[in-house]
């Protein structure tokens, strides 16, 4: 085998390992499980997207509008997400900021943190992303807690499937005490860095067909 795919196939293997231990937070769609990078400086971004469920007759509707304003004296900005749901019938408040620590680079890694609030509870997150094979792989990992609920974590791939506007994404992620869910998709650049679409299908609690969900997504930089 080629040394250098050997070298990335070990980093990947080690990688998702360690990420066992990884929350959701509110991501680039159409993660759950967050990625250690912030909409550019001066730039704003607006992600939504609708989620239908099984377990309850109602649905989900999710707007949240990011920015990263000039003025915050960081080297990379601070990105701040003010944003709403409804599930079924009932409504939350989701306020976020997203610090970069590290930015993610080429066959490197990233750090971001973040800390919010949804519906009044308070969550934290630990973010780091690593980047193989030119960017065709990336891996974003997780590790948080969310108010008095306990621990979250969640790892997840992107995949360019076909350049520069095809990308396929699975993820996995939990919290303490909860079965895991498995998330997969196909996110669509209709006009690269700019506005793409989504779709994914996920599966919480090994096939039971009442826990299975289907989302549509849209994102949105300007």
């Amino acid at each position: 085998m080629n040394r250098h795919l050997s070298q990335t196939l070990h980093a990947f293997g080690l990688v998702s390992i360690l990420a066992i231990a990884a929350p959701a937070a509110w991501a680039a769609r159409p993660f759950f499980t967050d990625d250690a990078r912030v909409v550019d400086k001066d730039h704003c971004q607006v992600e939504t997207f609708y989620k239908d469920q099984r377990t309850y007759t109602g649905s989900e509707f999710w707007w949240l509008p990011a920015c990263n304003p000039s003025f915050v004296p960081m080297k990379n900005g601070l990105e701040i997400t003010v944003g709403a749901n409804r599930i079924e019938n009932t409504g939350n408040g989701i306020l976020q900021a997203k610090y970069l620590f590290k930015e993610l680079q080429t066959n490197g890694f990233g750090i971001a943190f973040t800390a919010g609030s949804f519906s009044g509870q308070p969550y934290a997150n630990a973010i780091a992303s690593f980047s193989f094979l030119d960017d065709r792989a990336v891996v974003h990992t997780n590790l948080g807690r969310f108010s008095e609920d306990g621990h979250t974590w969640g790892v997840g791939l992107e995949a360019l499937l076909a350049a520069p506007r095809v990308y396929g994404i699975l993820e996995t992620f939990g919290q303490r005490g909860e079965a895991l869910t498995v998330h997969y998709g196909i996110r669509y650049w209709v006009m690269p860095n700019r506005f793409q679409i989504d779709a994914t299908r996920g599966d919480q609690g090994g096939g039971d067909p009442d826990r299975r969900f289907y989302t549509l997504g849209l994102r949105f930089i300007f």
